[in-house]
């Protein structure tokens, strides 16, 4: 047989495998059912879209769409006059892991948003939504310390009000004025545990002492790099399959090199940084903490469910490149265990980190960008909460959906225009579409207020074409009212689930169940 009559032979079976997906489609079980996976790893829908799609389905179709767990995240205020309240709720999904980049200037409620989305994620038996299955949380963060008194603390921490319990990690060196500290805004509640942050050797690898010691392989270098990398490898090749890492043997093996004058100095700075978070006694440079873990204390590298853990390394011996790496380090251990529970990781204040041009910053940045690359393979969650989107438009990029608190910066929303879909489109939504509107509707947000852009969200379904079409930015649509309550009232004469796409939506945030702890403090 013939090449050519072999091919002819093999044609039908090909073209029904290049078609199958798209006759599938035509089926309207088969279109159904597609939809179901959509609004199960939706990042945001609402009740209107979660009806229509529960319309035609058996009991068993039925429970697996009532295993979705969700949390409002708020109220569309962009909707025609006449539409059920309840219909303009938004929910955030918190089964599918999916990442949330919140911008805008300070006092707009980024912070606020944030604290919301780990409200939904955190707390079972929430007022605010369904979570059967509570994820484990990770909070960064990092105060360039001055003083006790001017210390800012993570906002996240007041979580633990609502029963959620937060156990926050700070530098031994500064133990005992952060204890205080976060002793105080917890008004000395059990739910909120300070402690120090300690490395465990038996989780370390090559990788992250190659983070410790600041090795990147980048130019610029301290001279002592080249020494320390050849151990190493040395390290890495002798003990392949092995876990943990043996820091003595690391300390023996430099001991014994011959380095050349000035590089002793910065690697021994080096080295005592490292030291100071290591448990007292693991090694013979790090006994004499005056802080030591309590005998048969838990292992703070244990992430379960319902709980928050805050890394705080706001210290006046911690520079921000430390900060960095032993953040980058936190990260990972924060991931190792994930199999055990869903994980979301959150970074307030990112912009104190991201505007940072050091190797150690550099690392975090990808570190961050590769977790939110394999999300849905890693199960987490990362929610970034920043002042200024021009400084990580990478991570802009990549996240599923943009949350714009007020700013009244053009090179900001220059920054927006540039990786966000629909932000200078005319499928905004909002009123012309124009460029200059939705900047202005950007200027004029209220506190707590915010554009959210996220192209694969189920805001609502389309409509038969002799009734108008739903915008989720009209807000001018009162001559619909009747036709949207004709829709709303009509439940089989909705079409299919619209995703709002290069568009945006207009939202006031929900309130907190937790107490809000970024309250502006004004002197009277």
């Amino acid at each position: 047989m013939g090449f050519n009559e072999r091919l002819r032979l093999e044609a039908q079976a090909h073209l029904q495998l290049a078609k199958g997906d798209a006759e599938a489609s035509l089926n309207p079980r088969q279109q159904d059912r597609a939809w179901d996976e959509v609004l199960l790893t939706t990042p945001l829908f609402t009740p209107a879209t979660s009806e229509r799609l529960a319309a035609n389905k058996d009991s068993d179709e039925n429970d697996k769409e009532s295993s979705v767990q969700y949390g409002l995240l708020g109220f569309s205020l962009q909707r025609p006059e006449g539409i059920p309240e309840a219909q303009r709720l938004v929910y955030a999904n918190v089964s599918a892991p999916w990442s949330a980049f919140i911008c805008g200037s300070q006092g707009s409620g980024k912070s606020y948003s944030l604290s919301c989305l780990l409200e939904n994620a955190l707390l079972p038996s929430s007022p605010a939504g369904r979570l059967t299955s509570p994820l484990a949380g990770l909070a960064i963060h990092y105060d360039k310390f001055t003083a006790f008194s001017s210390t800012q603390l993570c906002e996240a921490a007041y979580l633990y009000s609502s029963g959620i319990p937060v156990r926050v990690l700070v530098s031994p060196t500064n133990f005992v004025a952060m204890k205080t500290a976060y002793g105080k805004l917890a008004g000395g509640s059990e739910m909120l545990t300070v402690e120090p942050l300690y490395l465990p050797q038996k989780d370390l690898n090559i990788s992250m002492m190659k983070t410790l010691m600041g090795i990147n392989g980048k130019a610029g270098q301290p001279l002592y790099v080249e020494v320390v990398m050849k151990i190493l490898r040395d390290m890495a090749i002798a003990n392949q399959g092995r876990a943990g890492f043996n820091y003595a043997e690391f300390k023996n093996k430099l001991a014994k090199e011959n380095f050349i004058k000035g590089q002793l100095g910065p690697l021994n700075m080096r080295l005592n940084v490292l030291e100071s978070f290591f448990e007292p006694g693991s090694v013979p440079s790090a006994a004499a903490h005056a802080n030591p873990p309590k005998k048969g204390s838990r292992n703070i590298w244990k992430f379960p469910p319902k709980s928050l853990t805050i890394i705080d390394l706001s210290c006046p011996f911690v520079d921000p490149e430390d900060a960095f790496a032993l953040f980058n380090i936190a990260a990972s251990l924060f991931l190792k265990d994930r199999h055990q529970t869903g994980r979301v990781l959150a970074m307030d204040e990112a912009h104190k980190f991201l505007n940072d041009n050091s190797p150690e910053a550099v690392e975090l940045n990808e570190t961050l960008l590769s977790m939110i690359r394999q999300q849905r393979h890693i199960a987490t969650r990362v929610l970034i909460a920043t002042q200024e989107p021009t400084l990580a438009p990478a991570l802009l990029e990549l996240c599923n959906t943009t949350i714009i608190h007020r700013f009244s910066s053009p090179a900001w929303y220059k920054s927006i225009q540039s990786h966000i879909a629909g932000a200078n489109d005319h499928h905004t939504g909002l009123k012309n579409g124009l460029d200059g509107d939705i900047f202005s509707k950007i200027v004029q947000l209220a506190t707590g207020e915010a554009l959210v852009f996220c192209p694969t969200a189920l805001l609502d379904y389309e409509r038969p074409a002799s009734r108008t079409p739903y915008d989720p930015g009209n807000s001018t649509g009162s001559d619909d009212t009747e036709v949207f309550q004709d829709a709303e009232s009509d439940t089989d004469s909705r079409g299919p689930p619209l995703p709002l796409g290069p568009r945006c939506v207009h939202i006031r945030v929900r309130q907190r169940i937790t107490m809000d702890g970024g309250r502006s403090l004004l002197e009277l």
